[in-house]
Formats: structure tokens, C-alpha cells, sequence
């Protein structure tokens, strides 16, 4: 009983329990990503079941299904993650913002789960396949929130125009994961045989794609300017980070098409969107809007 008790009752508690969410959020990314490489993501056919009449593969449906559902086995270990997380932060009496985060967190894996399951469903849509990666990104920048609230991480409080410098990063980041669903939509890492395709031309979206990411390295240099400008320590340094991880990221990817979407380097790409989310999370987290002062004492 004393185990339990400070597993859940202690500041230190609640901050390993926000890392663990945010790794396994990450983690999720990447085992998705091994579905689809894999030509899993049809390995159990239907949802919620495994196949019909049973919630796990039956020992003739082959290793497919066997990589499909281990990633739905996943989800459950994220739930277990994010009820201990809310149990955690209520008992250590945790800020109210934390409480409401971890909540968030709590009730947006089911969700996950009834987009994956729509995702199976649509065979494959990639445009459902987008929507699944775009809400673990989601999930991983309010673990990052909540791990930087808990951790008592500092942030630089500055001026209207860096804050929108920082949110326009953000934004662009999502943009770009988007359009990176839309080029692996448009190529061969289906998922499955039989996946639906987005019908675009891949030299295309991933022209633009490319685009997108440019347009996001050179906001992160400004944002990285501003912090050294405004003397910001968390914001110069996350954006140094997110910077790196672009520059990582842009590398892979351009490989990745010279190398006709080689499903290694697919996959070391999605290891980069876990890490870029993390960083952008944190880029956005390492900023707050400097305070008006009270003109009216």
C-alpha cells in the first residue's frame, strides 16, 4: 500500500508520470509508422474486434496482424498512463490547469482509438491516416505542456510579436506533419495492398511539402533571433533545438525521396516527427505573453 501511495501522492511522481505519457505518445508515432512500413494496417481487418467474433488474430491470420495488433495493444498501456496521470495530479493537488491538461490527455486516447478504428475502416483512407497522426501530435504538445508545468521548467515572457512568431512555428510544424501524411499517401508505404491513395502526384505534394518545411526552418531562425535579441534563455534555446531537429528531419526526408520512400528512412522520419513535436511543444511551452501593466491603480 506504501508502494502505491508514492507512486501517486508525490510532485516526483506526477512529473514521471507526465514523461511516461509524453514518451508513449511519441512511441505510438513510430509503432503507427512500423504498421504501415510493414503493410500492417489491414492486419486485423475490422475493428473494434481483431476479426470477426474475436478481439485478438487468430494464429492463422500471420504476423500482420500480430504488428496491428500490438499497436492497439499500446493504446491500452496510454490509458493506464493517462488515468495514473489525472489520479496524480488530483491527489498531489496539482495546479488547475495541469488537472485540466491531464484530463485532455485522459479523454483524447479513446478518441485516437475511434480514429484508428476509422482508419481500418475506410481501408486505409489517408486522409483518416492524416487525422490519426495529426491528433498524436495534438496529444504529444499538451504532454509537453504538462510536463514543463510540472517540472517547474522556466519561460521567457515576451512581446506580441515573438509570441506570434512562436505560434506561426507551430502552426507551420503542423502543416507540414499534414502534408507529410499527403505524400506518403501518394506513395508506396500504403499500409496495405489494397490501401486507398490520395490520387495526387507525389513529385507535387512533395515539392510542397518541401516548401513547407523551408517556410518552417526559416520562422524557427527568427524565433531563435528573437530570443538571442530579447536575451529569452528557454525560447534562444528550444529554438536551437527545434532548429537542429528541422535540419535532421529535412535531411531524411530529402533522402528518403532520392531513395524512392526506402521504408527505413520512412521510418527514421517518423522517429524525427516524434522528436519534432516534442521540440515544437516545448518551443511553444518555453513562451508566455508579457503582461500588460495595470494603468487603472
Amino acid at each position: 500500500m506504501g508502494v502505491l501511495s508514492s507512486a501517486v501522492s508525490s510532485r516526483t511522481a506526477l512529473y514521471r508520470w507526465s514523461m511516461a505519457t509524453l514518451a508513449g505518445n511519441m512511441i505510438l508515432v513510430v509503432t503507427g509508422a512500423v504498421v504501415r512500413l510493414t503493410g500492417s494496417g489491414l492486419g486485423c481487418p475490422t475493428w473494434p474486434h481483431c476479426a470477426a467474433g474475436s478481439f485478438v488474430p487468430h494464429s492463422s491470420m500471420g504476423i500482420h496482424s500480430v504488428i496491428e495488433f500490438g499497436n492497439r495493444l499500446l493504446t491500452f498501456v496510454l490509458v493506464i498512463l493517462s488515468v495514473m496521470l489525472v489520479i496524480t495530479a488530483t491527489l498531489t493537488r496539482a495546479s488547475g490547469r495541469v488537472r485540466s491538461l491531464a484530463w485532455v490527455v485522459l479523454v483524447s486516447i479513446p478518441l485516437q482509438a475511434v480514429v484508428g478504428g476509422l482508419t481500418v475502416l475506410s481501408d486505409l483512407n489517408p486522409f483518416v491516416v492524416a487525422l490519426h497522426l495529426l491528433l498524436s501530435v495534438a496529444i504529444i504538445l499538451v504532454a509537453v505542456k504538462i510536463v514543463w508545468l510540472v517540472g517547474r521548467r522556466p519561460s521567457a515572457e515576451v512581446d506580441s510579436m515573438t509570441m506570434g512568431a512562436v505560434r506561426g512555428t507551430v502552426a507551420l510544424m503542423a502543416i507540414v506533419m499534414w502534408l507529410g501524411t499527403v505524400v506518403t499517401g501518394s506513395g508506396p508505404n500504403a499500409g496495405d495492398s489494397g490501401a486507398h491513395r490520395t490520387g495526387f502526384a507525389i513529385e507535387t505534394v512533395a515539392r510542397l511539402h518541401g516548401i513547407s518545411v523551408w517556410l518552417t526552418i526559416g520562422l524557427t531562425v527568427i524565433c531563435l533571433l528573437l530570443g538571442v535579441m530579447h536575451k529569452a534563455g528557454p525560447l534562444r534555446r528550444w529554438a536551437l533545438i527545434l532548429l537542429i531537429v528541422e535540419f535532421a528531419q529535412g535531411a531524411v526526408g530529402y533522402a528518403q525521396y532520392f531513395a524512392h520512400l526506402d521504408p527505413w528512412l520512412v521510418a527514421l522520419h517518423m522517429v524525427g516527427v516524434a522528436a519534432a513535436s516534442m521540440a515544437v511543444g516545448a518551443l511553444w511551452s518555453s513562451v508566455r505573453p508579457l503582461r500588460t501593466p495595470d494603468l487603472s491603480r
